[in-house]
C-alpha cells in the first residue's frame, strides 16, 4: 500500500468518526429462548385451553346454564391435541414429542376445541389460517342487547397505554410464569388497602387475609366474577394440598354449621359446609363471619404447585351459592367502611415492580386521575360487575359498537363472542385463527386498541394483548389473549385481567356503579383529548397529547370522606378549572410531565427492553437524508475494491 493511501485511509476515517452520525449495523442476532413450562413441557395452546375453559366454564355460570360434563371436556381435550399434531403446526410450534403421543383416531372434519354451539367461527380445516379483513360490526340485535348503546357518542379523550413489545414477549414474564413466582407490591398503602400480590405472569392477583383465633394468614385469590368465600378444612388434609386449613382443632372462635356448600367455578369446584370466624381484612375486624369451609377441592384448587389457599367473592352476594353477605358487605354492614365501595388496581409484572392495590371501603384517589372518571350504572341485575361497553377501536377504526362487558378479576383473558372476535383479529395485523376458539398474533404487536366506557376511550397495553409465546421464538407468534366464546348473548364480553391492568376500577354496592379512570401510577400514562375514532375517510381524527399532569385533563375532584370522588369528563372544545390541591388528592409523582404544541406533529415511539414507556417528539416529519456518510463509505468501499490481497 502506497503513502497515498494510507493517508487517504487515515482521511477518511477521521471525517467517519468526527463528522458522520452514528449508523447501527441492520442485522440484529438474538439467540432464542427456551420456553420452559412449569407443568412439565405442556404444549402453549394447551396452557391457553385450561384458561379458556376456565372462562367458558364461568359464561355458563353467567347464563346460569349446565356446564359439560369432564367427560366432555376430556374428549374435547384430546381431539384439541389432534388438531395440533395434524394442522401443519409443527412447522411453527414447539411440540413436545414425549408430551403429545399420537391419538388412535384421526378426525377429518372441523377440529373443535369447543361445542360448536359456543364457536361459531370454527377454521374451515386444520391448517392454521390467516384471518381475512372484515367491516367493522356494528350492534344490531335487539333482542339480546336491549341494554347496549345502540348509537354512543364518540369518545372525548383516549387514555394512552404505555408499554412496547418492540424486543418481543417479555423475557421476565417467561421467568415467572416457568418459576411460579409471586411478586408483592411496593405501593404505598392507604387506609383499607392490601397488598395485591401478583402471580405468576399475572395469570392471578393474591391478597393476605386473617382468619381465626390466633390469627392465621390465609393467601386467597380475589374474585370480582363471583361472591362466595371460602377456605380449605381443616379435615380435608392432604386432599386439598397442603394449604394453610381452617377447623376447630386451630381456632378458639371457629363455630361449624350443618350447611353444606358447593360452588363450580370455570376453573375448578369446592364442596364442604358453612363456618363462622373472626376475619380481619386491611385492619379491620369482623366476628362470626360467613364462609365456607372446604373438605373437598378439585385439582385446580388442590395441587401443591397451586399458591392460594382459597378464594374471596367480590360481585354482589345475590349470587352466592352460599347465600351470606361477601366481605366488602360485610365490612359496611358492621360499620368498619361507611359504604361497601372496592377499589381495584391490578400490577404488571414487566412494570418492573408491583404497583398493585386492593382497598375496602374507599378508592385510592393517588392512582387514578378524577378527570378521566367514567361512572356506569351496572346493566344487569344477575349480580356482576356488568356494564356498557360503547366501543373497541382499532388504529383510529372503530371496529364494535354497543357491546356489554363483564369485568372479572378472577379471569386471565378477554372472551368476546365469535363474531366479535374474528372481527377483532381481522384488525390485527399478522394475526391467524389457531381454531377452537383461539388465535395468534405478532408477539411484537404494536397496533393501538382501545375500548371506550362512558365519554372515555381505554387503550390497552400492548404487552396485555398476548398470552404466551407458540414458539421459542419470543419475537414470532403468540397467543392473543383475546379468544372466543359466548358468554350470555351475541354482544357481551368478559373483561378479566388483560383489560383490568390498565384501569382503576372501583365498585359500589350501594350504588350499584362501577367508575373506571385512568392510572396515575403507570410508568408513562397519557391522555390524549378529542376522539380516537377515524372519520369517514379512515383518517384518524387529529389529538392533542399530554400527560395526566395536563391542565387541560385534570379537572378538581371533590372527594367524599368514604373515598368516593365525583369528577367533570374532560371536554375537547373546553378547558377545565386549575385544580385546586386541596380538593384533589390524585398524585401525579409518577408520571412525567411532557408538553406538546397543538402544530402538525408525528408521534415517535422510543421503545425499550420488554416493558419500558414510551416518551414522544415533535416536527420529526421529514428529517434529509444524510448524503455525507454515504459518500464516506461509498468512498471506502471505491477505495479498497479488489485491494483486499495487498492490505
Amino acid at each position: 500500500m502506497t503513502t497515498f493511501h494510507i493517508l487517504a485511509l487515515f482521511s477518511i476515517l477521521h471525517l467517519l468518526v468526527l463528522g458522520a452520525p452514528y449508523q447501527p449495523d441492520p442485522l440484529h442476532k438474538l439467540p432464542l429462548k427456551k420456553i420452559r413450562n412449569a407443568r412439565n413441557g405442556e404444549h402453549p395452546i394447551l396452557t391457553f385451553e385450561r384458561h379458556q375453559k376456565a372462562g367458558i366454564k364461568r359464561m355458563h355460570k353467567y347464563k346460569r346454564s349446565t356446564p359439560p360434563s369432564e367427560e366432555e371436556f376430556e374428549k374435547l381435550s384430546l381431539e384439541r391435541r389432534n388438531y395440533i399434531e395434524n394442522s401443519n403446526l409443527d412447522k411453527r410450534l414447539w411440540i413436545p414429542e414425549h408430551r403429545l403421543p399420537a391419538l388412535p383416531f384421526k378426525h377429518e372434519e372441523k377440529r373443535l376445541w369447543w361445542r360448536p354451539t359456543d364457536i361459531a367461527a370454527a377454521p374451515a380445516s386444520t391448517k392454521a389460517t390467516v384471518v381475512p379483513h372484515v367491516a367493522a360490526v356494528a350492534n344490531d340485535n335487539t333482542s339480546s342487547a336491549d341494554a347496549a348503546q345502540d348509537a354512543p357518542a364518540a369518545a372525548t379523550a383516549t387514555v394512552k397505554a404505555s408499554g412496547s413489545n418492540g424486543n418481543g414477549f417479555s423475557e421476565a414474564a417467561i421467568q415467572a410464569m416457568n418459576d411460579n413466582t409471586l411478586t408483592h407490591s411496593t405501593s404505598a398503602l392507604i387506609q383499607g388497602g392490601l397488598d395485591y400480590i401478583i402471580e405468576a405472569n399475572d395469570i392471578g392477583y393474591l391478597c393476605e387475609i386473617q382468619i381465626g383465633t390466633p390469627a392465621q394468614t390465609f393467601l386467597l385469590l380475589m374474585d370480582t366474577g363471583s361472591a362466595d368465600t371460602w377456605v380449605p378444612s381443616t379435615e380435608c388434609g392432604v386432599h386439598c394440598g397442603g394449604h394453610t386449613a381452617l377447623g376447630a382443632n386451630n381456632s378458639q372462635t371457629y363455630q361449624a354449621s350443618d350447611k353444606p356448600f358447593r360452588v363450580a367455578y370455570g376453573s375448578g369446584d369446592v364442596a364442604g359446609v358453612l363456618g363462622s370466624d373472626t376475619m380481619t381484612i386491611a385492619g379491620m375486624t369482623m366476628t362470626n363471619h360467613s364462609l365456607g369451609v372446604a373438605t373437598q377441592e378439585s385439582a385446580q384448587f388442590s395441587r401443591q404447585d397451586i399458591p392460594f389457599d382459597g378464594l374471596v367473592g367480590l360481585a354482589l352476594s345475590k349470587i352466592s351459592d352460599q347465600g351470606v353477605p361477601t366481605p366488602i358487605e360485610a365490612l359496611a354492614s358492621n360499620g368498619l367502611i361507611k359504604e361497601p365501595i372496592l377499589g381495584v388496581a391490578l400490577g404488571r409484572l414487566t412494570d418492573g415492580e408491583n404497583n398493585g392495590e386492593l382497598v375496602f371501603g374507599q378508592a385510592d384517589t393517588s392512582k387514578y386521575d378524577p378527570a378521566t372518571t367514567q361512572t356506569l350504572k351496572i346493566s344487569s341485575d344477575e349480580g356482576f360487575w356488568q356494564i356498557e361497553m360503547a366501543g373497541v377501536t382499532i388504529d383510529g377504526v372503530q371496529v364494535l359498537n354497543g357491546r356489554q362487558a363483564i369485568l372479572d378479576t378472577g379471569t386471565s383473558l378477554m372472551i368476546a363472542p365469535p363474531a366479535d372476535a374474528a372481527a377483532f383479529h381481522a384488525q390485527i395485523k399478522g394475526s391467524k385463527d389457531a381454531g377452537g376458539g383461539m388465535y395468534s398474533i405478532p408477539c411484537t404487536i404494536s397496533q393501538e386498541i382501545s375500548m371506550t366506557f362512558g365519554n372515555i376511550a381505554f387503550q390497552i397495553d400492548v404487552r396485555d394483548l398476548l398470552f404466551q409465546p407458540m414458539t421459542e421464538d419470543l419475537n414470532g407468534d403468540c397467543l392473543s389473549s383475546l379468544s372466543a366464546g359466548n358468554i350470555k348473548d351475541d354482544v357481551t364480553w368478559l373483561l378479566g385481567d388483560s383489560f383490568l391492568k390498565n384501569v382503576y376500577m372501583t365498585t359500589n354496592a350501594n350504588d350499584l356503579t362501577v367508575q373506571l379512570s385512568a392510572r396515575t401510577d403507570s410508568k408513562g400514562a397519557s391522555v390524549s383529548s378529542g376522539s380516537n375514532q377515524s372519520s369517514s375517510s379512515g383518517t384518524p381524527a387529529t389529538t392533542v397529547v399530554g400527560t395526566t399532569e395536563d391542565v387541560s385533563t385534570n379537572t378538581p375532584a371533590a372527594t367524599t370522606t368514604d373515598g368516593t370522588t365525583e369528577t367533570i369528563a374532560s371536554s375537547p372544545t373546553e378547558t377545565s378549572p386549575t385544580p385546586d390541591p386541596t380538593e384533589s388528592a390524585v398524585s401525579n409523582q409518577s408520571t412525567e410531565t411532557t408538553h406538546t404544541e397543538n402544530t402538525n406533529t408525528t408521534m415517535k415511539n422510543y421503545e425499550e427492553t420488554d416493558s419500558s414507556t414510551y416518551s414522544y417528539s415533535h416536527e420529526v416529519n421529514s428529517t434529509p437524508t444524510d448524503t455525507t456518510t454515504n459518500s464516506i463509505f461509498e468512498a471506502l468501499a471505491a477505495l479498497f475494491s479488489g485491494r483486499n490481497g495487498n492490505l
